[in-house]
């Protein structure tokens, strides 16, 4: 699989809000995730992340339902606000590579995003996409127990606006060997750097971001997703375009330009 690792696309003010989004991610897991261990790592991922089953249920999991799962750590897990967890479950992360992979796309992917929307529109698209895609999630799991956390689904919400914004835009990519030879047969690609084990590859928009929707949409129908919240990743990305479309509508309603418009034809 490629990876982006950035894209050839200016923005006319800087990326305020998706660097503190960043830095946040950053510090939330640096200095408040990381730090824990034992019964306070297990708490504190049950307190501020979402489970479905209490979403789905609309209240905390009971005293007894949290000794079940957690065994002598549940008395450092109560006093949840279920609806609170639906904000503070995007700002933790499993691990360092799962906070550094999202926090990748959103440095890639965001700041476009932000420019175009506006920093204050952007900032409540992000959460508003991340609480879609949880939803949707346990909506699809209503029963499941296991805490579900991370950024994937905001920022699959800002990868299909990017994607109805700029399909076109140039993205780097890193392509390992021997994927990177595909580059010499698939007309919209070039390899722009080349490291014999690995090459940088410009592709589309469309390509890169459309490729990895439908893996994402794959594995989540696979044995895969049992380890991924890929349905998350997928209602995100849909969310992002349904919502850039809710955008659009109601500012052309106004007489405004959209942010999407449409091409000529």
């Amino acid at each position: 699989m490629v990876l982006p690792v950035g894209d050839v696309n200016p923005t006319r003010r800087r990326a305020v809000v998706t660097w503190l989004l960043l830095l946040t991610n950053l510090a939330v897991f640096l200095l408040l995730q990381a730090p824990q261990d034992g019964c306070d790592e297990v708490a504190f991922v049950y307190r501020f992340s979402v489970v479905p089953r209490e979403l789905t249920g609309l209240s905390a999991l009971s005293a007894g339902e949290l000794e079940a799962l957690l065994g002598p750590c549940a008395s450092a897990a109560t006093g949840k606000s279920v609806a609170l967890s639906l904000v503070t479950a995007m700002f933790l992360h499993g691990n360092l590579g799962h906070l550094l992979g999202n926090m990748l796309f959103l440095w890639v992917f965001g700041n476009n995003v932000e420019d175009r929307l506006g920093r204050v529109r952007f900032v409540i698209f992000y959460l508003v996409g991340g609480a879609a895609a949880t939803v949707a999630f346990a909506a699809l799991n209503p029963g499941e127990s296991t805490p579900l956390l991370g950024a994937s689904g905001a920022i699959a919400a800002i990868l299909g606006a990017y994607l109805l914004l700029f399909p076109r835009a140039t993205v780097l990519t890193y392509a390992p060997f021997p994927l990177y030879l595909l580059a010499l047969v698939i007309p919209a690609a070039r390899i722009r750097a080349f490291f014999l084990i690995f090459a940088i590859v410009t592709l589309p928009a469309w390509l890169v971001l459309g490729g990895w929707f439908v893996l994402q949409a794959f594995a989540a129908r696979s044995a895969l997703s049992s380890a991924v919240a890929y349905e998350a990743h997928v209602a995100g990305f849909v969310a992002g375009i349904v919502l850039l479309l809710l955008l659009d509508r109601r500012r052309s309603s106004r007489g405004q330009v959209p942010f999407h418009p449409p091409r000529p034809r």
